[in-house]
């Protein structure tokens, strides 16, 4: 993407326009390009999640969703999801998460309780906070995965425990999980046709171009999964 705005219309170079099948509608297809290739792409292209592995996603948004259903058409057979908020753990139950958990003070000893104490193979972090960062090295097994796809300011700092950085774990950060536009993006759309990926689930509002103010506070405050406008 060269450039980005809201408009009624956008002209770009060749090199940014990638086709899909016409039967998809444009208010799916519009989510592929960003929070589902980046969660999708964070389990499928950067952590290789394994078939029988147990993948944790902290963070229930489109990205975190989207790396729990990459995870899930993965093979994984434990698909743990964990958001702050209920409502999001039961879209990531709907999408494919076989457990979901609270982000509060029990969350270290129930997924603990979960992987019998071993933790998990890879855990995606889609939440972008400090205690999501942290989190996400004390859930993996020695020997893990992890992934952030979350963001801080570039200037601001975060400390670790020295101990949830040994054994041997395996930290990348990814911003667009790997993504192959050209290959990626057909096969997401074809994987919505088919129905195996989800993503009516995604569009919690639906706003017209007037209102993009408001959903761009509604989904600052969690309130929105996506929001589309439809023109």
């Amino acid at each position: 993407m060269y450039s980005g705005s809201f408009a009624e219309l956008c002209v770009v170079d060749q090199r940014c326009a990638v086709k899909v099948p016409r039967e998809i509608p444009f208010n799916r297809a519009c989510l592929i390009g960003c929070g589902v290739m980046t969660g999708f792409g964070a389990a499928i292209h950067i952590a290789r999640v394994e078939d029988g592995a147990t993948v944790t996603v902290i963070g229930c948004g489109a990205v975190g969703l989207s790396a729990v259903q990459g995870a899930r058409l993965a093979g994984a057979s434990r698909v743990i999801a964990v958001d702050r908020r209920r409502d999001k753990l039961n879209i990531a139950a709907i999408v494919g998460a076989t457990h979901t958990l609270l982000a509060d003070d029990s969350l270290s000893a129930c997924h603990s309780k979960l992987t019998h104490g071993r933790g998990s193979d890879c855990v995606i972090e889609a939440a972008g906070n400090r205690t999501a960062f942290r989190a996400s090295v004390e859930m993996v097994r020695p020997g893990g995965q992890v992934v952030w796809l979350g963001k801080l300011q570039g200037s601001e700092e975060i400390a670790f425990r020295w101990g949830t950085l040994m054994g041997e774990k395996h930290i990348i950060r990814s911003s667009y999980g790997g993504a192959d536009p050209w290959n990626d993006f057909p096969r997401l759309a074809n994987a919505y046709l088919d129905g195996s990926l989800k993503l009516d689930e995604y569009v919690t509002s639906s706003i017209t171009l007037a209102d993009v103010n408001t959903g761009l506070a509604r989904l600052a405050a969690g309130d929105d999964i996506r929001a589309v406008i439809e023109l």
